[in-house]
């Protein structure tokens, strides 16, 4: 996905999708290759949009069209500057109000009317099996933007072949109901296109809700056999939420976290902006949202996307029961007969119809523009999933093993390493996969996720999160922009016991050499050695023998934080990453259900010794990272040469 309109301001990053994705090494199917032909179904805004004229002008209407937006800037110079010199005083409502004119009225043709219809004729620009399949898009001169998701479609063609790779269309302003049913119709066209039976179906964010309202309602038909839902919008998209009630309150830090993940820079940049106060940014984007109201507020597609927990309450502040009526039945129809069954109909699915559904989500990211709940940046992971989640920046108390309500088996540990995650919850409790970190869109940047999805697109190797030990339901996200991941030797990842007599350090990065510093345990007196150890080259794994004692516990976290350098990457000499395990070490911890939860980080190291103040001045002047990690380095450095107790 991201392939539109960024630029458009933050609020619509909802609709867009911008960065390209990079396809890794080649994966290893152990199973036999489908030969259904294969549906994509991308993420909002992936489909061509044209405003057709009486006369039959097609003029194309979505996406940034950077003459008409210099031509804005231009004749708007004075307001914008004068807008910058106010945000400079404080005073960031005239910016807002400049922008948001520009975004409306650059937008003004995908007003929807408050009836539900489109106020102009717009049409989908391709529609037909013809122009919608790759080889025929090539061999044709057809434009290159009806490939969807293009890196990922790219390489499923190399394994199904071009004239198997399909992409389905639509209005994406619309329900996701009409979506679905005009989804419904499209596979039905594939099949008599190709002949076979089946298909198998990808889909991407908005992709997902529109799949798993076409399962809920089409499934029993029994036209697909692999569907994979990655990243998916559905239960909603918190970000959408922020939108329409206006409470908008800008991520700086997590946003540039995204983009660096998108754009594989390998490098960071985020602690630049940590370091700057950059709150008027929310100023200015809630005096632009009214403006952005008047073009997606009556948008079907916008209320699918609203939670349902948060859906009547919008409903009545923001639609008139008469003059919204159109609007207001179907999505009704989306949340109380579709979204409110999501666990029953997709169980169906897999249990009565042999359809073999995946879902991949992304976890442990805030959403970037308001609600603080564990997400992947823009879809909070219960929307994705149906599972059961702390509270952000909190976990489950020790002890805590699920609550079972979709998957009772006492054998399967549905709650996630960190505690954060109950899985046991989820639409699909077996078939469900959880990647920590994974920032949304980001499917095929980690090696993990972009495996697993081929896999379970593909073939029919992997059966569930217990049939292969290489993709377990919960999982460390190995993009590059981590750095490192850590694992113990003798565990499934994610979990220590007293098996385990070593820790192993993989560099991720595609580009540069690093070497660990230090690494520090919580919640379990543990030290290891890394005076001496070999700097390693990109891909490259150390392993260091651990000593100390593990807990005799279960189901409690300790947490791992490894400090590196990259002394080769000038964006990002100095580097850290913080991990969470599950012990599993013996009689299970007792949950306190009077305290359900509690913090999910533990302090390390430098945090442990200096005040909330200090570090605050620290942030604020970009220093907080260097002066921790030589703190951090030199604490090591006394553990390793058996003096530490000198500075007590």
């Amino acid at each position: 996905m991201f392939k539109k309109a960024l630029a458009l301001v933050l609020s619509l990053v909802l609709m867009c999708s911008v960065l390209a994705t990079t396809v890794g090494a080649a994966v290893q199917f152990e199973g036999a290759i489908s030969d259904y032909p294969v549906i994509m179904v991308a993420g909002y805004s992936s489909s061509e949009l044209v405003k057709v004229e009486e006369d039959g002008t097609r003029t194309r209407i979505w996406g940034l069209d950077m003459d008409s937006v210099l031509d804005r800037v231009v004749n708007r110079i004075y307001d914008l500057g004068k807008g910058l010199v106010l945000t400079a005083k404080g005073d960031a409502e005239y910016l807002g109000r400049t922008l948001g004119e520009e975004i409306e009225a650059e937008l003004e043709y995908m007003k929807i009317n408050p009836d539900g219809t489109s106020k102009y004729n717009i049409q989908v620009e391709n529609t037909s099996v013809e122009e919608t399949n790759m080889k025929y898009i090539l061999d044709n001169g057809l434009p290159l933007e009806y490939i969807n998701e293009d890196k990922i479609s790219y390489e499923i063609a190399e394994y199904v072949g071009e004239e198997n790779m399909f992409f389905y269309t639509n209005d994406w302003r619309q329900s996701v109901y009409d979506c679905a049913v005009g989804l419904d119709e499209y596979i039905q066209k594939v099949k008599e296109y190709t002949g076979k039976d089946k298909v198998n179906i990808i889909a991407v964010s908005h992709g997902g809700q529109v799949s798993a309202v076409y399962l809920s309602l089409f499934g029993y038909k029994q036209d697909v056999d692999n569907a994979v839902l990655t990243v998916p919008a559905i239960g909603g998209a918190g970000m959408a939420y922020d939108a329409l009630s206006g409470d908008v309150a800008v991520d700086e830090y997590m946003l540039v976290w995204y983009l660096q993940h998108g754009f594989d820079a390998d490098g960071k940049y985020e602690w630049l902006v940590k370091a700057q106060q950059l709150g008027f940014l929310d100023d200015v984007v809630k005096a632009a949202v009214p403006y952005i109201h008047n073009v997606i507020g009556y948008w079907g597609s916008i209320w699918d996307f609203i939670p349902l927990e948060y859906y009547e309450d919008l409903k009545a502040e923001r639609l008139d029961p008469v003059e919204n009526a159109t609007v207001i039945e179907k999505t009704d129809f989306v949340h109380y007969e579709i979204m409110a069954n999501y666990h029953e109909n997709l169980q169906k699915c897999v249990n009565d119809y042999g359809i073999n559904i995946s879902i991949i989500a992304g976890t442990g990211v805030p959403c970037v523009t308001g609600l603080r709940t564990n997400a992947d940046a823009l879809i909070r992971t219960t929307d994705s999933t149906g599972a059961l989640c702390a509270p952000y920046e909190k976990r489950f108390n020790d002890g805590y093993t699920g609550a079972g309500t979709m998957c009772s088996d006492p054998t399967h540990d549905h709650v996630s390493p960190s505690l954060e995650v109950d899985a046991s919850t989820g639409f699909l409790p077996e078939n469900t996969w959880y990647v920590d970190g994974l920032f949304h869109g980001m499917t095929f940047h980690d090696p993990y996720s972009r495996s697993l999805a081929l896999k379970n697109l593909l073939t029919d190797e992997i059966v569930n999160v217990h049939s292969n030990p290489e993709y377990p339901q919960f999982h460390e996200s190995t993009n590059t922009n981590y750095a490192v991941s850590v694992r113990f030797d003798r565990s499934a990842e994610g979990y220590i016991s007293s098996r385990d007599k070593n820790i192993v350090i993989k560099n991720l990065s595609a580009n540069y050499s690093i070497k660990v510093t230090s690494v520090l345990f919580e919640g379990a007196d543990l030290t290891v050695n890394t005076i001496g150890k070999k700097t390693l080259a990109p891909g490259e794994e150390l392993t260091i023998s651990i000593k100390g004692d593990i807990p005799r516990v279960s189901n409690a976290v300790m947490q791992v934080k490894v400090n590196y350098e990259m002394p080769d990457n000038a964006t990002s000499l100095i580097g850290e990453r913080i991990c969470k395990f599950k012990i599993m070490n013996g009689a299970s911890a007792v949950y306190d259900e009077s305290e359900p939860f509690v913090d999910a980080d533990l302090a390390t190291g430098f945090e442990k010794v200096v005040d909330e103040d200090t570090n605050q001045v620290l942030v604020n002047t970009g220093v907080a990272g260097i002066v921790s990690f030589i703190y951090e380095w030199f604490i090591t450095l006394l553990q390793q040469l058996g003096i530490s107790g000198y500075l007590k």
